[in-house]
């Protein structure tokens, strides 16, 4: 039965797919190039340079992980292949720091969530969750830590993904950032998705990074890249991190085409997320007014929000699937969760979206959804 249920989601998750790599239009981040035009792309940009990296060192990476560092208000900066990779390694090197081995997290945390216990199991640490996983994370729950001087490191999530790109205010940020700093704990920011965030603060990436020790960004969920990441920090921490990285195998030979499309995806669209913060708010409230559709958060704070929708997982997939198919528009993604009988689909929004008016959005949202009813 179970072997029945899988294949049958299978099935649909493949048409699902095929469905949305031929649509004209698609309501998700940016606008998809294929291997071949990607790798055109990045032959293109190679051609500025004279030899590939190779292990860390050449003017293609030193002059990328600059770049980083100076955009990011940091003395130094790491490219490495994930963020798997740089977040764990990131509190390891606090915790050999500090002497302590206790790092504090999130529910929602993607460390908890989605890496299979690597922080304990391969780095040695020890993780306290914190907060309310609904909710994020609060002065109070920091202060309601039981002993506060055995952390090591702190991690804040800067947007929030499994609640819809929530945020905590400025002066939240300040306030926690401050209780760390009076016990001796490191601040690490996880800004697998930062780059949505400086609309929202009206600071620069460098002032929002200032308040933390060390700092995570992808290079390809808001930028477009292939894969990828970077971490800052202090010159030491740095060179520290370098040492992890070729202990954990890290350090390859060469990186350059990540690199590449890298620096294509920060020309391309980091420059328009601003404009796009401005039209998810446009947007939001459109699709809360659909029947049946809730928007998390109802006023979104990033360039992402969830829509937790009233339909059955297997019959959202066939509805936005047919109508991809039929009208050449993709409307949603794929439910990343079902809770409480509703669909949870993430909406990140980039230069896709911008192509059309908001209410080309919600007129097909809309009509697709509508199906679900017949």
């Amino acid at each position: 039965m179970r072997y029945g249920i899988a294949s049958k989601m299978n099935d649909l998750t493949q048409a699902y797919q095929q469905a949305a790599a031929a649509a004209q239009h698609s309501l998700l981040r940016h606008p998809t190039l294929s291997m071949a035009a990607m790798l055109r792309v990045c032959a293109e940009r190679a051609e500025r340079y004279e030899s590939p990296d190779v292990y860390g060192q050449g003017a293609i990476i030193e002059q990328f992980e600059q770049r980083l560092a100076k955009l990011l208000g940091k003395p130094a900066a790491l490219f490495l292949p994930s963020g798997t990779l740089a977040q764990p390694m990131a509190l390891r090197i606090h915790a050999e720091a500090s002497g302590r081995n206790r790092v504090l997290l999130h529910p929602t945390s993607h460390l908890v969530l989605h890496e299979q216990d690597g922080y304990q199991k391969l780095w040695g640490l020890s993780g306290e969750v914190v907060g309310a996983a609904e909710q994020v994370l609060q002065l109070a729950d920091l202060q309601a830590v039981a002993q506060p001087k055995s952390c090591a490191a702190l991690v804040l999530e800067l947007p929030m993904r499994e609640i819809g790109g929530q945020l905590p205010s400025w002066e939240a940020l300040q306030q926690q950032v401050a209780w760390a700093r009076e016990h001796g704990i490191a601040v690490h920011i996880d800004g697998a998705r930062l780059w949505q965030c400086e609309n929202y603060y009206g600071r620069s990436f460098a002032d929002i990074c200032a308040l933390a020790d060390s700092v995570y960004v992808s290079l390809y969920k808001d930028l477009g890249g292939i894969a990828g990441a970077v971490l800052v920090g202090a010159t030491e921490f740095v060179a520290q991190a370098r040492v992890w990285s070729r202990r954990a195998g890290g350090n390859l030979i060469s990186m350059y085409p990540y690199i590449l499309a890298a620096e294509q995806g920060l020309e391309d669209n980091l420059v328009l997320l601003p404009q796009v913060a401005v039209y998810t708010r446009e947007l939001a409230p459109l699709l809360n007014e659909l029947p049946g559709v809730q928007v998390n958060p109802e006023e979104p704070q990033a360039t992402m929000f969830h829509l937790h929708i009233n339909a059955e997982r297997e019959a959202l997939i066939r509805a936005v699937t047919n109508y991809a198919e039929e009208h050449g528009v993709l409307v949603l993604p794929l439910p990343r969760a079902v809770q409480q009988g509703r669909c949870v689909c993430e909406i990140p929004l980039g230069r896709n979206a911008l192509q059309q008016p908001p209410t080309f959005w919600q007129q097909h949202l809309r009509a697709c959804l509508e199906r679900l009813d017949q």
